[in-house]
């Protein structure tokens, strides 16, 4: 080989290259990945933070609406007491309804009352008619606290057709509330489904 053919055969390399270079196309190093494509992605520490938040918020929203729970059956106990007193042949009670438990509790609405053969027995005739006149208040109860709904009762003895039976008092749902509060009060009642006895106004504070 030549002086000059082994000149050629040296420069060749280092001209591409710089060829390459000039058309600003990557060099290898250009091909490896960036540490920086990775810092993108959320670290582990962002996500408990993220998934606290909501408790938060749904507790203060709570506590924004009052938080004051419904008042169960479990946390109630039931008597009567004296009402507007008696109009054709209709006689007016109170349903008192006092809070026994450590814990305050909202009564608001209205009860969902039957007369009934005993504590456990089934509800004797239809249940009693809300009076849509009356305001619905929230009360809330503190424990030792009470609210009331007046009820009128009429005599069954004056409806035509009435097949009497003798109740051993009411059974009282508290609204929104699947468990029952039993109330002794003897009275007479119908068994027609047919014949409405009662009438319930809303709970008020006592």
């Amino acid at each position: 080989m030549t002086r000059l053919s082994r000149a050629a055969a040296v420069l060749s390399p280092l001209v591409l290259a710089a060829g390459l270079a000039g058309c600003g196309l990557p060099g290898p190093s250009a091909t490896s990945p960036s540490p920086t494509t990775e810092a993108t992605s959320p670290s582990p520490s962002a996500s408990p933070s993220a998934s606290s938040a909501s408790p938060s918020a749904s507790g203060t929203a709570t506590k924004a609406a009052g938080g004051t729970a419904r008042c169960l059956s479990t946390q109630l106990k039931g008597s009567l007491a004296p009402g507007q007193g008696g109009a054709a042949g209709t006689v007016y009670q109170k349903i008192v309804l006092k809070n026994v438990s450590k814990t305050a509790c909202l009564l608001e609405g209205f009860a969902g009352v039957s007369l009934t053969a005993g504590p456990e027995g089934k509800p004797i005739g239809a249940p009693a008619d809300r009076d849509q006149a009356t305001a619905v208040t929230p009360v809330v109860l503190a424990p030792g606290e009470s609210g009331a709904a007046e009820f009128g009762l009429r005599q069954a003895r004056t409806f035509t057709g009435c097949t009497v039976v003798q109740a051993a008092g009411l059974r009282v749902y508290p609204p929104e509330d699947y468990g029952s509060v039993f109330i002794p009060a003897p009275a007479a009642a119908c068994s027609n489904a047919d014949i409405h006895l009662l009438t319930l106004r809303a709970f008020q504070p006592a």
